[in-house]
Parts: structure tokens; sequence; C-alpha cells
């Protein structure tokens, strides 16, 4: 069964223990700047969004890449970037409608969320449920119950 990195931005609590889980994941170190997910922080809202990759059906983030560099797992399951491909032109970061592909600071190489390979750390530091790895139709299910709860209050 496919499984999506659901996000839940009415559960985050901005604690950004994402951030930190994902960055040493991926770079050996607790460094936001280094993270594949980001937390948005509307502070006239006080609300705070994660922001990761939404694996689009047509990814235009791949379709913007010069060389090829931003892929699919050959099984499709997360996405890639082949770090000796990409150039640093940043059309992916241009074109990604979330905001979602960023440059790495240090190697000027695009990265964006992998999913950790099918297994997201992030999800598993996200004590508050804010970030999930679920199958689609139980993320659809759960935002439904959530919208008629906050419609029909008891």
């Amino acid at each position: 069964m496919e499984k999506f990195l659901v996000v839940y931005p009415d559960l985050c609590t901005g604690c950004r223990l994402c951030e930190a889980a994902c960055s040493y994941r991926h770079e050996g170190v607790y460094s936001p700047s280094l993270s594949r997910v980001r937390v948005v922080k509307f502070e006239d809202r006080c609300l705070s969004v994660p922001v990761v990759c939404n694996y689009c059906e047509q990814p235009p983030c791949e379709a913007s890449c010069p060389t090829g560099a931003m892929s699919a797992a050959p099984d499709g399951r997360y996405a890639l970037v082949r770090e000796d491909r990409c150039i640093g032109c940043k059309e992916c970061v241009n074109v990604c409608p979330l905001g979602a592909v960023r440059m790495h600071p240090r190697t000027g190489v695009a990265v964006r969320c992998d999913l950790c390979r099918g297994d997201p750390e992030c999800v598993k530091v996200c004590t508050a449920g804010a970030l999930r790895y679920e199958p689609l139709e139980a993320a659809v299910r759960e935002k439904r119950r959530a919208r008629a709860a906050s419609l029909n209050p008891v």
C-alpha cells in the first residue's frame, strides 16, 4: 500500500524537532538550515506549518531540471537528487509551488525530502502527530472527520 507524508498543520506545536531529526539523519548534525522539512511560522495567526515535498504527480522540479538530477527512485516510492548531475541552476527551487526544494547551503546542490527512503525520521519524532506517514485514504478520512467536527461542534 502506497504511503504519503501527510501534514496536519493544526497539530503542529512549532517545536521543530522534525527539522532537527531530518538534518541529523541526512547530514549528521542538528541544523535546521540542513533539513529537508521546514517549519514555517505565521506569528500573526499563532500557526506553525511543516513544509515538505508533496510528491507531485507531475513534479515541476523534475520537469524543469536541465540535467535530470531531480527524479523519482526506480520504484517511484521516494525522490532522488543526483548530486553529481546537479549544476546548481536553482530552476527546481523556482518552480516548486510549496517551496519544498532548497539549495544546500554548503554544497550548492538541490535538496528535497526523500522520505528517508521510506522511513521518515520526522514522523518518528513528531509527538504532536502533525506529520504522519500513512496511506492517502487514511489521511483523507481523518481530514474529513476533523473538518466535519469543526463545522458541527458538540
